[in-house]
């Protein structure tokens, strides 16, 4: 691993980088003729449409847009794909990769190059009346007057340009439209972005400007910048920590966070699970960096598995706490294969530890402070001192578990506790009688004002009796059921099927209460209903009564070892 100690201020460019201007023009001439490269370790492309519009806006108006960074190098033959674009990209000494602009650059490819004026996400037209850009669906409009929405896919090519104009020229008020047609299609291909060149075949210098770069102006989150230092430009993917996201997605458990595959990645490397305030962000050489983000996808595969199919945890939104995926990738890195037994004690310790909020900490300082004492349990040379260590530091019960009249919120471990309690009646859909699986109950997009998955049998109404009111904001008064139009409320007065109803923690008795319309009642005792069986749910997992015993087979001595 190359450290930041090696580059010293007699770490020098051959020759100070080229400052230059390129048009709009120019500049998307070589992005479509393969000069012009994104390479997938800049930051990953997390601009919208709004965004590009907003850039296209200042373009017009003549206003700043920054300056870019490009690197000129050699670049392999290939193909890349920019949006709805696929452009060629023939092999080339002097290819020009872009460090820093790839938003701005992706942006103007996709609005002004693409093929088809609404088939990129990106689109936009420009309203010649307003002089305002807009997005494709004014299609109506478009098609009673025609000449007053021009597609910007056109005003990169003059002669596109010209030929639009031509076909538009008999509608109403086309003189004006023309005339500023002809000023937009000016300002943006003449428009004079600034940019600096490095030619250097040092990478870690390249690596080091970017990282002044960023550094300098506005922070990105520690995982781009990783992949800024660290994502090289090999053919094999995963080559970003937001392509192993991506991947991962094929296991059916949600998408796992970044920032904490970008902490999984840190500690199978032997760093700190946080980079320090003051630190520099890990420099690897190429064959490094493929192998940590191979590693990385492969661990959290196996960690992924291991909540599935030990834990019972079935998606990664009802994981009570994060940071335990990390904890679980340290142990799996240095115990692949654990026995069954071992496979059995770490889902106790998840258990625990989320039932005791163990697993978390409440400031960034307090984190750190348990990630490492929590990593430091766990032994590269012992598999079962390992699992005791972690079950060591969750051993004592906690005072008080989740009740399911506890206020509900699903940004809490104790209200995803009670959402995997819930979980565990195996909830049918109320329309087919079909069972619901996890991931299709998590796909609920929430509200602004809810952000859980399981929508509410009642809205929440202030003014109500306390004891009321406080059901409504509980487990009680939640369902994991897709969301009805009718409501949620009047599909299950209509249920005839017992088991259906038990399926959602719903008695034959409460619902009486539903169809003769005491709410109150019906939440109560469904309160009731569900609070023996939570408890019973959690025991079932913690087994706090059963023995934390490793396998016999582990206290077995080797006669050769004594």
């Amino acid at each position: 691993m190359t450290t930041a100690a090696t580059h010293t201020a007699s770490t020098l460019l051959d020759s100070r980088p080229e400052a230059r201007t390129f048009s709009v023009q120019d500049l998307l001439d070589g992005v479509a003729r393969g000069r012009v490269r994104i390479p997938s370790f800049p930051r990953g492309l997390k601009w919208d449409r709004m965004h590009a519009k907003l850039l296209l806006e200042s373009l017009y108006r003549g206003y700043p847009v920054g300056t870019l960074l490009l690197w000129e190098t050699a670049a392999p033959a290939g193909e890349g794909r920019i949006g709805s674009l696929t452009l060629p990209a023939p092999r080339m000494e002097n290819a020009l990769w872009v460090v820093d602009g790839q938003q701005r650059i992706v942006s103007l490819a996709r609005i002004l190059l693409a093929a088809d004026p609404d088939a990129d996400g990106f689109a936009l037209y420009f309203d010649l009346d307003t002089a305002d850009f807009v997005i494709p669906s004014v299609t109506g409009k478009r098609r009673t007057d025609p000449s007053r929405w021009m597609p910007m896919t056109v005003v990169l090519d003059s002669e596109k340009l010209m030929q639009w104009l031509f076909d538009h020229a008999a509608d109403p008020g086309s003189r004006q439209r023309r005339d500023t047609a002809i000023q937009l299609g000016r300002r943006i291909r003449e428009y004079e972005i600034p940019a600096y060149i490095v030619r250097s075949d040092d990478q870690a210098i390249l690596r080091d400007i970017f990282n002044r770069i960023n550094s300098a102006g506005k922070s990105l989150d520690d995982a781009d910048v990783f992949d800024a230092l660290n994502g090289a430009r090999f053919q094999g993917r995963p080559s970003t920590i937001s392509e192993i996201s991506s991947e991962l997605e094929n296991l059916e458990f949600g998408r796992i966070e970044e920032s904490i595959l970008h902490r999984l990645l840190r500690v199978l490397l032997g760093l700190p699970v946080v980079e320090g305030a003051r630190s520099e962000p890990p420099r690897l050489a190429d064959t490094e960096a493929e192998e940590a983000y191979r590693r990385t996808a492969a661990t959290a595969s196996q960690i992924i598995l291991f909540l599935k199919n030990d834990a019972g945890i079935p998606h990664y939104d009802l994981l009570p706490c994060k940071q335990a995926f990390v904890t679980l990738g340290r142990f799996f890195q240095f115990h692949p294969h654990p026995t069954p037994r071992s496979r059995e004690l770490l889902s106790r310790w998840i258990w625990r530890g989320a039932l005791k909020g163990a697993h978390q900490g409440n400031t960034v300082s307090t984190r750190k402070v348990l990630a490492r004492k929590v990593l430091a349990h766990i032994l590269p040379d012992s598999e079962e001192r390992s699992v005791d260590g972690l079950l060591e530091m969750v051993k004592d019960r906690p005072v008080v578990i989740p009740d399911v009249a506890d206020r509900f919120n699903f940004r809490c471990a104790a209200s995803k506790l009670l959402a995997l309690a819930l979980l565990s009646f195996e909830p049918r859909n109320l329309l087919t009688g079909d069972r619901l699986a996890a991931g299709q109950l998590m796909r609920r997009v929430p509200s602004v004002h809810d952000s859980s998955p399981l929508p509410q049998i009642f809205s929440v109404r202030p003014g109500e009796s306390d004891e009321y009111e406080g059901y409504l904001q509980s487990a009680a008064n939640r369902i994991f059921h897709p969301p009805h139009q009718g409501g949620i409320r009047r599909l299950l007065t209509g249920i005839t099927d017992p088991g259906l109803l038990l399926s959602h923690g719903i008695s034959t008795v409460a619902q009486q209460r539903l169809v003769a319309g005491d709410s109150a009642a019906f939440l109560k005792l469904r309160a009731e209903w569900m609070r023996p069986r939570v408890q019973s749910f959690f025991d079932r997992h913690v087994r706090w009564d059963e023995s934390d015993r490793p396998s016999i087979a582990s206290l077995i001595i080797d006669d050769e070892a004594g």
